[in-house]
């Protein structure tokens, strides 16, 4: 596995084919390992999930007061 290290040596030594290959490795494993990271958070948190109160809903003023003298005639 390519490290930083071997990046700042191909660099050093001005092996520019070799230090570009050595950086796509070393982001490569970066983001496989950010990847795990995200994966592990979301199976340890995807069923602990805190289920919040839901408390009282306030009343939508509809307009209808179910008053049958409120229908208009046809």
């Amino acid at each position: 596995m390519a490290t930083a290290r071997d990046l700042i040596g191909s660099v050093a030594k001005g092996d520019l084919n070799t230090a570009n290959d050595t950086f796509k490795d070393v982001m490569a494993a970066k983001v496989a390992n950010a990847w795990d990271s995200a994966r592990m958070d979301v199976a340890r948190t995807a069923f602990d999930a805190v289920e919040e109160p839901m408390g009282e809903a306030e009343p939508v003023d509809t307009g209808i007061s179910g008053d049958p003298a409120e229908v208009e005639e046809e």
